[in-house]
């Protein structure tokens, strides 16, 4: 965590990050039908990006991240440009207690990856949509582990049948799949590309 603290001032200069936020928030509104979403939370949401690329298409939205950091600029951000309908707070779904609020849209981008226990996780989830809720996860496919070049414990992005199945048993139904960008890394000798998939769930009724 420490890391992305770091990191938290200067996030948002990146350009990279910046087009990438703005081409996902389009594939999740070409996957869902923003227009019925009444609240929504962007878990692990960093500085917002994500959550501001959106926030023309959603009346509410939660940001939830651990870092304070990260909680402070995105805090900035909506002082800054007048922003009421996103709500940036500092929260830790997995040692906190469980929010008694409830969404119809939880989406989370690049960050399931670093969370090791998937499974308790998606049980928070499913915990906090409505019925009939969606779940938008945006992540790797599944790579070689040369993703993250310093020590990392965390998972190599995600095979889909598996994270698939994953789903179903905590009681949210896969509706779409696709891979809606792909991360350049530049090497030594060349360029890897690293796709993102977007994987849509429906909290079953």
């Amino acid at each position: 965590m420490a890391e992305f603290d770091q990191k938290a001032a200067t996030w948002d200069d990146d350009p990279d990050k910046v087009k990438r936020a703005i081409s996902i928030a389009g594939s999740i509104a070409n996957s869902i039908d923003l227009s019925t979403i009444k609240s929504a939370m962007e878990y692990g949401s960093g500085t917002g990006l994500l959550s501001f690329a959106l926030k023309g298409r959603l009346a509410e939205i939660v940001l939830m991240d651990e870092s304070r950091s990260m909680t402070d600029v995105a805090r900035a951000k909506c002082l800054e440009k007048d922003v009421n309908h996103v709500n940036p707070i500092q929260y830790d779904l997995l040692k906190q207690p469980l929010p008694d609020y409830k969404f119809d849209l939880i989406f989370i981008l690049l960050t399931l990856h670093h969370i090791s226990d998937t499974t308790a996780i998606l049980d928070k989830f499913q915990q906090l949509l409505k019925p009939d809720g969606y779940l938008a996860i945006i992540d790797l496919e599944e790579e070689d582990g040369s993703f993250h070049e310093d020590e990392f414990h965390g998972h190599n992005g995600f095979n889909r049948k598996s994270l698939e199945e994953l789903l179903e048993a905590h009681g949210l139904k896969p509706v779409s799949y696709e891979v809606c960008y792909e991360l350049e890394r530049e090497t030594d000798d060349d360029k890897v590309k690293y796709p993102l998939f977007l994987l849509v769930s429906k909290k079953k009724a």
